[in-house]
């Protein structure tokens, strides 16, 4: 056996005994397996991961399996709480810019090597490192030299991470960061191991060579079919760890996933048909989990289009829009309509009344100050205008575009094509600039208003509408570098003010956790406004 097999091996053992009828895509000859397998939890995952990698992830489903898969210095309980990870302890200096973190005694990867400091100097490296391209090196900004390397101004080596010993590591902060540590808690500053990550180069992510620091390993990836994960006996709370497996299954049809979990072969769905929202809670009502969030979804508008430069034109396409119908009609999961860049409940809702001028209009009143704008546009009146809206394949967010598609097209008489696409395709064609229109759903971080300040800034690889003041980055920059809290405040409220003048996106609403879990699972948080979730926490009986 060889040494990477040997911390998973007990739990690839009771996976053969329990799961080996599991592979490839098709659950539904395993009627009612979720209920009587009371080792393994059967999720739904919603699409297939585009990213294993750690310091590549940019989507939920990609951070839900790697918050399985692997582990930070910190980690964070069922409430959000920071509490210690792969470090036991940390202190931090009295101008808050020096960090110490300790690691937990004797700690390994899943191929039983040390987890050393070295390899967290490494990982946090490789974040920043322009060759990465991460799409969140930019979360790691408050680092001394982070930005300059991010620039490729000066190596990743110069990062303010160093290692005093094998067991502690220090970090330099270029400014102090009040959410520093919350920012710990995204995958982007996950400890990968530096040996296996240099030996397999792009393939290190797959199921033979992936070694893993969290709480299970990467038993097997069989592609649009299912993702298997089973138990990392060397993990440094493998006792708590009640599940022996986890297999995830990318359902991009929510109405399957919930065929599925009716029939008992899902322990919990991703989403709920949103067409199904009232029946669905009628029926399932204990089982139905529905927590408000820090995370919003919006339409980012290509800005490299010659058309979309126009802001009367962006104006009028955000007017002609009825959130109100949009977030209560089309959705309907309890959304709330949302009319700013930033959540309404962020930081503590300090920007809660950062929102459009023109929001408390009727409207009759939206409509026409939206067909004004767009007679102003610069466009050529003589052909309607053609646009077209690409996003995710997912229910929703067809039935988002569809609805949005008509009202453009019955108040300012655009002619709309809708474009699905595979989620990893979707996530690349987005990145890229490919499209007119996109979808965009942001789930904050951490609970404060940094966390949404990167969508808008300069050369941001999350930036996907292009815009770009330097005004803004400028105010950015003064908040983060201010030590008084209403300073900052204020700089980030002028600094998101220039955002919604621009009409750069078009903020929808703000979303809602809805999902499905049967009342066998043990340890769902039913309070987590990040919704954040880890397989470590739950049990099934």
């Amino acid at each position: 056996m060889s040494m990477r097999n040997v911390g998973c091996f007990l739990g690839i053992i009771a996976l053969l005994i329990s799961a080996c009828s599991h592979s490839g895509s098709d659950v539904s000859t395993n009627n009612q397996v979720a209920k009587s397998d009371k080792g393994t939890l059967f999720i739904d995952l919603g699409a297939e991961v585009p990213s294993l990698d750690p310091q590549l992830i940019e989507d939920m489903r990609s951070i839900r399996v790697a918050n399985d898969l692997f582990a930070g210095l910190v980690s964070f309980d069922e409430s959000n709480n920071i509490i210690p990870g792969l470090a036991k302890s940390w202190s931090v200096s009295d101008d808050g810019k020096t960090y110490l973190f300790t690691l937990r005694p004797n700690l390994k990867f899943s191929d039983g090597s040390s987890i050393k400091s070295s390899d967290v100097v490494y990982s946090w490296q490789r974040l920043v490192a322009p060759q990465t391209g991460s799409p969140y090196g930019l979360i790691a900004n408050s680092i001394l030299n982070a930005q300059s390397i991010i620039d490729g101004k000066v190596p990743a080596s110069s990062l303010g991470v160093r290692a005093l010993s094998e067991s502690v590591v220090e970090v330099k902060l270029a400014y102090p960061d009040k959410a520093f540590l919350a920012k710990l808690l995204r995958p982007s500053f996950y400890v990968v191991s530096q040996s296996n990550v240099e030996k397999y180069g792009k393939q290190w992510t797959s199921p033979q060579h992936l070694v893993s620091s969290g709480a299970y390993c990467l038993k097997s990836h069989i592609i649009n079919g299912s993702l298997t994960l089973t138990k990392n006996n060397y993990y440094s709370n493998s006792s708590q760890v009640k599940l022996t497996n986890v297999i995830f299954y990318p359902l991009v049809d929510s109405n399957t996933s919930l065929l599925k979990y009716k029939a008992n072969e899902l322990d919990m769905t991703w989403q709920i048909p949103v067409d199904q929202f009232n029946l669905i809670k009628n029926q399932y009502k204990e089982e139905l989990q529905v927590t408000p969030i820090e995370a919003m979804v919006y339409y980012n508008i290509n800005l490299l289009k010659p058309e979309l430069r126009d802001v009367n034109l962006r104006k009028a396409l955000s007017l002609a829009i009825d959130r109100e119908v949009l977030a209560n009609n089309v959705v309907g999961i309890g959304v709330k309509p949302l009319y700013s860049v930033v959540t309404n409940s962020t930081d503590g809702a300090r920007y809660a009344n950062l929102v459009y001028g023109w929001k408390p209009l009727n409207r009759t009143d939206q409509i026409e100050l939206a067909k004004k704008y767009y007679k102003l546009a610069k466009l050529d009146k003589t052909v309607p205008l053609q646009l077209s809206i690409t996003y995710g394949t997912n229910d929703e967010q067809k039935k988002i575009a569809i609805a949005i598609a008509s009202m453009w097209s019955n108040v300012l008489g655009i002619n709309v094509k809708v474009n699905n696409q595979d989620w990893k395709t979707f996530l690349h064609t987005r990145r890229t600039g490919n499209y007119d229109i996109s979808f965009g759903r942001w789930y904050a971080d951490y609970d404060d208003v940094s966390s949404y300040t990167p969508i808008y800034q300069c050369n941001s690889l999350v930036n996907y509408t292009k815009y770009c003041s330097l005004s803004y980055d400028g105010l950015i920059n003064n908040a983060i570098n201010t030590l008084k809290e209403s300073q900052a405040q204020h700089y980030y409220s002028q600094a998101l003010q220039l955002v919604l003048d621009s009409y750069s996106t078009i903020p929808l609403y703000q979303l809602v956790s809805a999902r499905l879990v049967k009342p066998w699972v043990k340890g769902y948080p039913k309070a987590n406004n990040l919704d954040m979730l880890k397989s470590e926490w739950l049990d099934k009986n």
